[in-house]
């Protein structure tokens, strides 16, 4: 019998019962894979199939979505959870190290690793065998945002900063030192 199994989100197979059984005796797959063959009516986890032994207190089938048979397995591509964790350390990195291009670059990586994180955790709610890389695309996440946030903060102050220099120097009272200015001498008085 012909088996075809899934393990992070890709579908392998078809392989035969001894070489299911052995990929499970050295850990390559997990009793929490989903496993499928024709004749099943859904992917189900190796450990729910009559075929491989019920793990006592194991998981319901329930807790597992099901697939129709014949369909392929949802595909999540397995560097969105990664690519989100690295643009927002770079988004850090690059937000620090080189402001004026900052808004320029690190903004725009700090959006798209927050867009990647935040789909990759929908798409581990749905699909249990995703779970393993959940707490990179929060990394990813939670640096894009401080990034995002940090960069937008420090270019508001440096905008406050430059209007308030240049109001200062408009509404000073006419102390400055242009070639109007009075010159008041060390002796007192004025000139």
């Amino acid at each position: 019998m012909q088996w075809f199994y899934a393990k992070n989100s890709l579908q392998h197979g078809p392989v035969s019962d001894a070489e299911l059984r052995g990929k499970l005796a050295t850990g390559e797959i997990s009793p929490l894979d989903l496993v499928w063959r024709e004749g099943m009516g859904n992917w189900t986890p190796m450990a729910q199939v009559a075929e491989f032994g019920l793990m006592p207190g194991g998981p319901t089938a329930s807790a597992y979505p099901a697939y129709a048979a014949g369909c392929a397995v949802p595909q999540i591509p397995p560097g969105k959870a990664v690519t989100s964790m690295i643009l927002g350390i770079c988004s850090l990195v690059i937000g620090f190290s080189c402001f004026p291009f900052s808004l320029l670059v690190a903004v725009p990586c700090a959006i798209v690793g927050i867009v990647l994180g935040s789909q990759y955790r929908r798409a581990a709610k749905e699909s249990p065998e995703m779970a393993h890389d959940q707490v990179k695309a929060v990394a990813g996440i939670i640096t894009s945002w401080i990034a995002l946030g940090l960069s937008l903060l420090l270019t508001a102050l440096i905008v406050f900063f430059i209007v308030f220099a240049v109001w200062s120097e408009k509404n000073n009272g006419g102390v400055s030192s242009g070639p109007g200015a009075r010159k008041i001498e060390l002796h007192g008085g004025f000139r």
